[in-house]
């Protein structure tokens, strides 16, 4: 049987939605470790021994990079296999883990280059699948793979990524300075350029929730967040534009995406001066380099 590890990046975490995570992923992982970046978690030191997880209390918050960081070292001290990380608000179905171990071998049995696999999300508040997107040539194609069969993917988010650790060893660190956004997108098309492939599989399912709100315009829907994470998805989006492993037509699309999010960001995001400054100040950051977390709550 595969050695296969959980991550869970925790800061501040509802109680119920992370009691939820911890219960119906520990039967499913040979072990565990929470990176709490906040201060103490809302949860027993009870709930915690009836499971296989450790915990990592960081002193400050470290960011998402460090925290995943930490937790791959630690499941490669133990043996790790595989490494399968998650947001603290995510919920895996009780077979996703099994799903996806089981597509990982249909596909070495295809001949594929496998760097890491991607559950279906399921929005939690809205019921609806979320879309992987396909490898980026200029246009975006959104993506639902039916059930059977896996897809390749352009990148995959945090949440319920499974990764062997050779992979991992390979393609090497996320990166720190990013502190939050972009993180996994950096490290996905990082791991493509090493000539590994991403794929996303219909058959494992993850409840998910992505931003504080998600918001219908026309016929698409947008995720929601503060300015603070305005800041940061603008900063390193325009930071990665600079990073040579990321190839011309990517940086085309993403910075056209970008262009949209920021029109819409500022003609509907109240209030509407505190999104548009943190816009703005995360492109110049990003722009001369400057990374981190921020010394700013853009919330005034």
């Amino acid at each position: 049987m595969p050695r296969i590890f959980a991550v869970i990046v925790a800061y501040e975490p509802d109680p119920t939605l992370f009691a939820r995570l911890l219960k119906v992923l520990n039967p499913q992982v040979t072990g565990g470790v929470i990176v709490n970046n906040g201060r103490v978690l809302p949860i027993s030191q009870a709930l915690i021994g009836a499971t296989r997880f450790d915990v990592i209390q960081q002193i400050s918050n470290t960011g998402v990079a460090t925290a995943l960081n930490l937790g791959y070292e630690w499941a490669e001290k133990k043996g790790a296999d595989f490494v399968v990380t998650f947001d603290q608000d995510s919920e895996p179905l009780p077979d996703m883990i099994s799903s996806l171990v089981g597509t990982y071998h249909a596909l070495l049995r295809e001949g594929q280059n496998v760097g890491a696999i991607g559950p279906q999300q399921i929005d939690r508040r809205t019921g609806e699948r979320c879309a992987f997107i396909a490898p980026i040539s200029c246009r975006r194609l959104r993506i639902n793979p039916p059930l059977g069969k896996a897809v390749e993917v352009d990148h995959l988010i945090t949440s319920g990524c499974f990764v062997p650790m050779a992979v991992w060893k390979d393609v090497g660190k996320f990166l720190d300075p990013l502190f939050i956004d972009y993180v996994d997108i950096e490290w996905s098309l990082r791991l493509r350029h090493r000539g590994w492939r991403l794929f996303g599989s219909a058959d494992a399912m993850l409840l998910h929730s992505i931003g504080n709100d998600v918001k219908k315009f026309g016929n698409k829907q947008l995720f929601w967040h503060d300015p603070l994470r305005h800041y940061y998805i603008f900063r390193n989006g325009i930071y990665i534009q600079k990073l040579p492993h990321i190839y011309l037509r990517w940086k085309v699309s993403d910075g056209l995406q970008l262009a949209k999010k920021f029109l819409i960001f500022t003609l509907a995001g109240l209030p509407r001066m505190s999104h548009m400054w943190a816009m703005l100040h995360g492109m110049l950051d990003g722009y001369n380099g400057k990374l981190g977390p921020s010394q700013k709550s853009f919330l005034s």
